[in-house]
């Protein structure tokens, strides 16, 4: 009893502590701006990191001799719903034929109906290749940039869904729990196995990670509740406590790190992604991704992607409950994304987006500079920003 009250306790203070940690990162403090001798005095915010850096729009407009803008894409012309974003189609298992009773699996007819409209509406699906560059190396995609993904490794993505995309001239990445293919389960849905997905990757489709042994839920407290294991802090029932922050992060790098080494070993992999199962994450589990090299993480949340958006959100595509007509309608009327602009030309902004704090629009200079390859010092310690040179009125 008193150890479960000293838990607690102890996640009530941490708790406390994160948020204070949190909180002074956001306070507002002065920092000074040096163009070619010219002095601006201003307040800054702190995202994260010293890099991220956020300073009023007015400010880095004296700085850049630029006018920012910040507002909603569009309008644009008749058949183009977005520029310079990603939507991410979610898929899971397909049928042969409507199962009512499982309103989350997709018929392979109705699949076929919505690759042929993405097609006919003007949709391009891009390769998980150009998504990367994407967002990673500041590459471009076309209007209307479609990413499809499946998840859970299922044999239908081979039998049904694979022939459909070959129809097409498309490409699609599955996310596989990587110990179902290793250990096949008979009495379970049939997954795909190495050489089917062997087959695919030579015709354009890619395999990355659902993680090794972590898409399931386990125990968190003695009452035997339930929560993802890949993002949950599982109860251990021996020593009656919860798993330590070190932990948890010990035993998910683990299993990550398992599954990339199985699918290098098989596919020859020589690039990393995760969808995380459920969709549940936390920043312990981000960390550890990034330890291990895994820059594209997926999550399931409706929205549209920017390259800033590295953790990216899934519209899913695969309810039976939809027509094509209208699984095409959601991404059509998705709200349109943010864009900045200088001086009314769009500006392809890699990292962190303008944020609005207290009335004011906060801008990311350091990393605006960079993006825009002006070159400059930050010195952390005098909270002094020197620019060697600008490229005002361009």
């Amino acid at each position: 009893m008193h150890t479960k009250k000293y838990m607690i306790l102890l996640v009530i203070v941490l708790l406390i502590s994160l948020a204070v940690i949190f909180n002074n990162r956001r306070e507002s403090s002065a920092v000074t701006i040096n163009v070619n001798g010219q002095i601006i005095k201003t307040v800054a915010t702190y995202r994260g990191s010293p890099d991220e850096l956020m300073i009023p729009k007015a400010a880095a407009e004296q700085a850049l001799n630029m006018h920012i803008g910040w507002q909603k894409q569009g309008p644009f012309p008749k058949g183009i719903y977005y520029r310079d974003h990603v939507v991410v189609l979610m898929y899971h298992h397909l049928s042969e034929k409507p199962m009512p009773q499982f309103p989350w699996i997709l018929s392979a007819d109705r699949f076929d109906d919505q690759m042929n409209l993405l097609k006919q509406e003007g949709f391009h699906v891009i390769t998980m290749e150009q998504y990367r560059e994407f967002m990673l190396n500041g590459g471009t995609v076309p209007d209307n940039a479609v990413l499809l993904t499946f998840d859970d490794g299922y044999e239908s993505f081979y039998e049904l869904a694979f022939p459909i995309l070959k129809k097409y001239g498309y490409t699609a990445v599955n996310f596989v729990i990587v110990s179902t293919i290793d250990h096949p389960d008979p009495n379970s849905v049939p997954k795909l196995n190495w050489e089917q997905m062997r087959e695919m990757k030579r015709d354009g489709m890619g395999f990355y990670s659902h993680t090794y042994d972590l898409h399931h839920y386990g125990i968190v407290d003695a009452e035997g509740g339930e929560r993802p294991a890949v993002s949950a802090l599982l109860y251990i029932d021996d020593e009656n406590r919860n798993e330590m922050n070190t932990e948890y992060y010990s035993r998910v790098t683990r299993d990550l790190a398992k599954a990339e080494q199985r699918l290098k070993e098989e596919l020859g992999n020589t690039d990393s992604a995760i969808a995380f199962p459920y969709g549940s994450y936390n920043d312990r589990l981000l960390s550890a991704c990034d330890s291990l090299g895994i820059s594209l993480t997926f999550k399931i949340e409706d929205g549209i992607n920017a390259r800033m958006d590295r953790n990216a959100s899934r519209i899913n595509g695969g309810s039976q409950i939809l027509s094509a007509i209208q699984t095409l309608e959601q991404i059509k009327h998705i709200e349109s994304p943010m864009e900045l602009t200088l001086n009314n030309q769009r500006v392809a902004l890699i990292g962190s987006a303008p944020e609005m704090r207290e009335g004011t629009l906060m801008v990311p200079f350091i990393q605006l500079c960079k993006d825009l390859h002006i070159d400059l010092n930050y010195d952390q310690k005098s909270r002094i920003v020197k620019l060697t040179h600008t490229t005002g009125g361009t």
